[in-house]
Order: structure tokens, then C-alpha cells, then sequence
């Protein structure tokens, strides 16, 4: 497959998505519902990602799709498409500009193209596997350079949460990182990926929150983990660091193995 064909259609997809989230953005009267899980949806969710969804299907009617909204099978073989079409949507209600609309593409389970736009900023960044990461204009985006954990910042979506699934290493995280932001969900990740942030850490994602961030961070020259060390691509913890010498420390406070 063309992958950098692919990369074009998804950030395209993921660019007119943003366009109709933002048609409800800050809609104070927009209706809240709760899900099964307890999670908030509105309106603008279900709309957007059947935005998206058409897209995908007229560019490529064969193959399959799994978004947060209207379901779909991650365990389709071949060609398949993961969309978020508001990830974060607490902070789209609350009316802050970080939340982002996600596209992966996978073959065969593991992603192949990654797209994490933020429709509220403008900001974007893509990847393709063996084809690089690049930002909204286009242009090359890498992470940063090694550094100690005295001297990184490091962000999480939430830190209380972080903190009930893991209080030892969040603490150590707190004590040891130059400082800590709270830059949520797929925005935390393009930060990292284009070098504004050294380590991104999330105890717990589904698989369209996590199923572009590994390609994209990586493509950027970063390394990305689950809480085990283990790369597999649809895990559901993430850990996304700059460099390998940062990932072995950050491991390190967690307590689990090294990557090798």
C-alpha cells in the first residue's frame, strides 16, 4: 500500500472532522449524555466521527473501521481505520482548545499512519511508518534531546488518576522532573513529538486514544511503551519519552523492566 497516499487521506479526514467539532465548540447549550462506562457524549462526537467514517469510506470502501462512537471490531484482519473524533471530550465540553481528533490506520493490528489533530489551535502532527513525522505546515517535527530527569518536563492527561493506579512512581515523577503539566490526552503526545515535551504518561487508554500515538512519537524519534517496557502497539498504558536514556529512567521510577 501507498502509505504516504494513506498519510494524506487520514490527515485530511482528520482535518474535516476538526471542522465539525468545531461547530459545537463552546455551544453551551450542546447536550451532554453519559454512556455505559460513565463517560460523556454529545452531539458533536456522533457527528463528527460519521463525518470521518464517510470519508474513509469513499476513499477506500473496503476497508474497515473502528471509532469510539459507533463501534466497529479491532480484531479486523487487513486494512483498518481507528478513529477518536474528539479525544477529550471533558475538556471540549469544559470549552478548553486542547482536545484533538485522531486517525490511525492499521494493517493487519498495527498502525501504520498516525494523525493527531487539534481543530481548536491548528496545530497537527503525522506520521507514516519509515516516512517521518511532520507538523500542520508540513514541515519535519522531532523530539527532544536526551536529557536527566532533573532537567524534563513531564505531562499526563490526569494526574489524580495516575496517582490511584500508580502513587509511588507519580510521586517520584513529581519529585525528580524539572516540572509536571497536565497538557490532556492526544495534544500531550504532539507536544512530545515535536520536542516541547520530554515524556507524556497515561496509566490507562482505549484503542482509538492509543492507536496513532505510537507511530507518531516514534516517527519523531521517540520511544513509546507500555507501563511493561513492551511495545505492543495497541496496549492500553502508554508511556512516550523523548530518548531511550530518558525511557530507562523513566522505567526506572516506575519500577518495571528496562527496555532493551
Amino acid at each position: 500500500m501507498d502509505l504516504e497516499q494513506i498519510h494524506q487521506t487520514a490527515r485530511a479526514i482528520a482535518l474535516s472532522g476538526g471542522e465539525v467539532a468545531m461547530r459545537w465548540f463552546r455551544n453551551r447549550d450542546l447536550e451532554i449524555q453519559l454512556k455505559a462506562d460513565e463517560s460523556p457524549v454529545t452531539a458533536a462526537d456522533r457527528t463528527t466521527e460519521e463525518t470521518m467514517r464517510e470519508m474513509i469510506l469513499r476513499a477506500y470502501p473496503d476497508h474497515g473501521i473502528l471509532g469510539e462512537e459507533h463501534g466497529g471490531s479491532l480484531d479486523s484482519a487487513g486494512p483498518l481505520w481507528v478513529v477518536d473524533p474528539i479525544d477529550g471530550t471533558k475538556t471540549f465540553i469544559r470549552g478548553v482548545p486542547l482536545f484533538t481528533t485522531l486517525v490511525a490506520f492499521l494493517l493487519d493490528g498495527i498502525p501504520q499512519v498516525g494523525v493527531i489533530h487539534a481543530p481548536a489551535t491548528g496545530e497537527t502532527v503525522s506520521a507514516w511508518l519509515g516516512g517521518g513525522a511532520w507538523d500542520e505546515t508540513m514541515n519535519r517535527v522531532h523530539v527532544s534531546a536526551d536529557r536527566p530527569l532533573n532537567e524534563a518536563w513531564f505531562g499526563t492527561t490526569d494526574p489524580s488518576d495516575l496517582f490511584r493506579r500508580h502513587p509511588e512512581f507519580t510521586k517520584k515523577m513529581l519529585q525528580e522532573c524539572e516540572a509536571t503539566r497536565t497538557w490532556a490526552d492526544g495534544y500531550g503526545y504532539m507536544l512530545l513529538a515535536r520536542g516541547d515535551l520530554d515524556i507524556m504518561v497515561d496509566p490507562i487508554m482505549a484503542p482509538w486514544d492509543i492507536a496513532p500515538l505510537g507511530v507518531v512519537v516514534r516517527e519523531a524519534g521517540g520511544v513509546f511503551t507500555n507501563f511493561a517496557g513492551g511495545e505492543e502497539a495497541m496496549g492500553c498504558s502508554g508511556i512516550a519519552v523523548a530518548s531511550a536514556g530518558l525511557h530507562r529512567r523513566v522505567m526506572a521510577c516506575l519500577g518495571a523492566a528496562p527496555r532493551s
